[in-house]
């Protein structure tokens, strides 16, 4: 049988030994003849699983003190949405880069928020830069400059996060946390991310919020008539149990963040990240390949390129399927290839990918 390699852009591929414990813990998680899939929110069972995946989130992301942790069933447009009701109030100016599909989304939801939205880089229609952090004209008074870190769909990302611009960031790490180490957090006001790309599954998202925003997002959220059960405060004064939580995703967050650990941590994950993109863009670079985004901004994630037809890129992912390379179709708006390699990912699979790329060069190039 084939050995399946699976590179979808999220929800993306578990490591083998997460998904191996997760299988032995299924179907009695806690010695009790009861499974983490059915377990009271309330138990002192589910109350060890929450504490540790927070815990060891804290531990493996080197999260400072002056930050607080908290876990969400939102996914990241829910994010676009409420972090505005909590940082900002209508009229306040904020600071926006469109550089993908979600960004694009993310500055929409600001643009309908009653918010001055300051577009500081438009990276429409093509999105293949980011442009320069250092030319951007930030208006002095913005509440904070929102930034997504990774652009999957057009496979562009920061080599290094902006910093050192004179203004609080809100950070989309959807998917780049846990897979990067240069986080400024004194300048980080919010971090949220999904977890179904780095670090587990759909169903969660982790917020990380620093202290002082977190106080001043509780007056906010209740001058814009947010909804307790919609703020953050709340979520983090209940310890991320505000009512019945994603038991499951939360639980698979702490065994993915546990498995990272033991592995060598987070500059374990940022190497292996560097290695497999350092793999395929090695033979895109060789040449009949051609690679979407300007070489500064490549993702180290999803690696998105094109053949000289579109009749080469349709060959080209099914012959891949007949090598077990599965979930490597472009994205609908941009076609050509997107293949996406998030931390679950491993080297084996991102060397069978590249050899398969340079096989198929040899063959029809």
């Amino acid at each position: 049988m084939t050995k399946t390699h699976y590179f979808s852009p999220g929800p993306a591929a578990l490591p083998v030994p997460v998904r191996e414990q997760l299988a032995r813990e299924l179907l009695d998680t806690f010695g009790m003849g009861v499974s983490i899939l059915e377990i009271s929110h309330r138990s002192k069972q589910y109350e060890e699983v929450n504490a540790r995946a927070h815990a060891v989130a804290r531990r493996l992301l080197a999260i400072p003190d002056t930050h607080e942790v908290l876990f969400t069933p939102f996914g990241a447009q829910q994010h676009f949405c409420l972090l505005l009701p909590q940082l900002t109030s209508p009229g306040d100016t904020v600071a926006y880069t469109d550089t993908g599909v979600w960004a694009h989304i993310a500055v929409a939801e600001a643009q309908a928020s009653g918010r001055t939205v300051e577009v500081v880089f438009d990276g429409q229609p093509n999105y293949t830069t980011l442009g320069t952090p250092s030319e951007w004209k930030i208006p002095r008074h913005a509440k904070f400059l929102h930034l997504t870190v990774n652009n999957t769909v057009y496979g562009t990302e920061y080599a290094r996060i902006p910093s050192g611009l004179g203004v609080d960031l809100v950070l989309d790490m959807t998917s780049s946390l846990a897979a990067r180490s240069d986080i400024p957090w004194a300048e980080t006001a919010l971090i949220y991310a999904s977890a179904q790309k780095n670090f587990g599954i759909a169903g969660c998202s982790l917020v990380i919020v620093r202290k002082d925003v977190l106080d001043a997002s509780r007056p906010l959220a209740k001058a814009n008539r947010l909804g307790n059960a919609l703020s953050y405060a709340a979520f983090f004064d209940a310890k991320s149990i505000l009512n019945t939580p994603p038991c499951f995703p939360i639980h698979v967050a702490g065994r993915t963040f546990e498995w990272m650990e033991a592995e060598g941590g987070l500059a374990e994950m940022e190497r292996r990240a560097l290695q497999k993109a350092a793999l395929v863009y090695g033979e895109v670079d060789r040449g009949f390949y051609k690679g979407r985004p300007e070489k500064p901004y490549r993702s180290r994630h999803n690696f998105v390129f094109s053949l000289p037809t579109a009749e080469l890129d349709a060959l080209f992912v099914a012959e891949a399927a007949k090598e077990g390379l599965l979930e490597i179709k472009g994205y609908r708006t941009t076609g050509g290839i997107r293949c996406s390699m998030y931390n679950g990912v491993s080297l084996e699979s991102a060397q069978t990918f590249a050899h398969f790329m340079d096989a198929f060069r040899t063959k029809y190039g």
